[in-house]
């Protein structure tokens, strides 16, 4: 048996990775620290101005934002986490800090919507009058903040589910904000107060979707689950009909370590038992495996037929 990868094009991966990994995260690091400053300021301005002008919306859109604020400073301090070096103990550094922040966002997501639903059912049935015109204006500031932070976070989505979790907490604000404004037209030129609660639990069920969907993906990176862009069976296939050489592939695992930084572990059994062209070959499926399938790290092990797997063996 032969346990063979190849070294140099790990190291060289490695290299390529961390480089661009350093780079997207100073950037993401500056548009955290600027979104959160922004959400604070207005998140303290929403809860001031919906305890003023008595709006449920506006106050639970400020209890909202403060699940952001939290989805953001929970954001920025995993990415400094996951900016620390490798070590021993911790080969693939902090990377999982990232997918843990996002996984306990989600869960305050789901506390805060619990929050706002019991208040919307008190509201409904003891409707108080709504200063529309404070409520509108503050509004108006919220929906603009999140507009900015929108911006801020749109390009650093696809690097980091972490990030990702802190774009739909604004995204979800900035519907929210949009809602509270119309709202607030409707019930100043209407008098349906009742709106007001109605428009806190859409809110809250928005939040809720969000949250179950970075539930599940977080869920599923911690599980270690085959992610899902990659099918197990076109990667088998894909190695199979390129390489001639390879009899068969088996023990195939792929898992996610966070965000888009796929690994993979395999087992190929070859036609003959030549090290030097096996060697040669397990680097070039390694290629293949970084260009095709975006899976950046791969440990390949080579068997003899009929040592781990039988010569029938193609999966």
């Amino acid at each position: 048996m032969a346990h063979t990868h190849h070294h140099g094009e790990h190291d060289s991966h490695t290299h390529d990775h961390s480089h661009h990994n350093h780079d997207y995260k100073t950037t993401a690091r500056k548009s955290l620290v600027i979104a959160l400053a922004v959400n604070g300021v207005v998140m303290i301005a929403e809860a001031i101005g919906g305890y003023i002008t008595g709006s449920l919306s506006l106050l639970s859109d400020a209890g909202h934002m403060l699940t952001h604020i939290f989805a953001l400073a929970t954001s920025l301090f995993a990415i400094i986490l996951a900016s620390r070096p490798v070590t021993d103990r911790r080969t693939y550094g902090w990377y999982r800090a990232e997918v843990l922040a996002s996984f306990v966002n989600s869960i305050f997501l789901i506390v805060a919507t619990v929050i706002i639903v019991k208040e919307a059912a008190s509201r409904a049935f003891n409707p108080v009058d709504i200063a529309t015109g404070q409520m509108i204006a503050i509004a108006c500031v919220g929906l603009i903040t999140n507009l900015v932070s929108f911006f801020l976070l749109k390009n650093e989505t696809h690097n980091d589910m972490n990030i990702r979790s802190a774009f739909l907490h604004v995204l979800s604000d900035t519907f929210s904000s949009a809602a509270i404004i119309i709202g607030g037209f409707i019930i100043r030129f209407t008098g349906f107060t009742l709106l007001d609660p109605i428009l806190s639990v859409l809110i809250a069920v928005l939040i809720l979707i969000w949250a179950w969907k970075l539930i599940r993906e977080s869920t599923e990176i911690l599980l270690e689950s085959t992610p899902r862009s990659i099918n197990p069976d076109i990667v088998k296939k894909s190695i199979l009909g390129k390489y001639q050489e390879v009899e068969g592939v088996h023990d195939f695992h792929c898992w996610v370590i966070t965000g888009n930084m796929f690994t993979s572990t395999m087992h190929i059994t070859m036609k003959n038992d030549d090290h030097s062209s096996a060697a040669l070959i397990v680097a070039d499926i390694i290629r293949t495996l970084e260009s095709d399938f975006h899976i950046s790290h791969s440990t390949i092990q080579v068997d003899k037929i009929g040592e781990n797997c039988p010569t029938e063996c193609s999966f």
